[in-house]
């Protein structure tokens, strides 16, 4: 089983990602992470975090039409998917994680080059 960790790209379309994980026939888990750092920035209001909530809800929708789900989890990104890569070792799987690259915040550039070095 595999985790395929949405972000900003939350659409399964022309989603180079979701092609990728899905072209080796292996389970997937497609999950999205609420960060507390989102809920700090400046310019999040409750317009996008509406937003946001309403794309993921669209994003379960499209899933579930593929006879899968969307998870959601919160807390620090790193710390999530380490918890579920153990878990997913635990069961004996080989788990790999998918994921598109942050070009657009620092904290989610750092946090993207600390997930790829571990």
């Amino acid at each position: 089983m595999h985790i395929l960790w949405f972000r900003r790209d939350l659409r399964l379309s022309d989603n180079e990602i979701v092609t990728l994980v899905a072209a080796n026939s292996a389970q997937v888990l497609p999950c999205f992470i609420i960060d507390p750092w989102f809920y700090q920035q400046p310019d999040v209001g409750k317009a996008r975090v509406r937003f946001l909530f309403e794309s993921l809800e669209n994003l379960n929708s499209n899933l579930k039409q593929r006879s899968s789900q969307l998870y959601l989890f919160e807390g620090n990104s790193v710390a999530v998917l380490q918890s579920l890569t153990r878990e997913l070792l635990q069961q004996g799987h080989r788990p790999k994680l998918f994921f598109n690259r942050d070009v657009q915040v620092e904290y989610g550039i750092k946090r993207d080059n600390f997930v790829k070095l571990r």
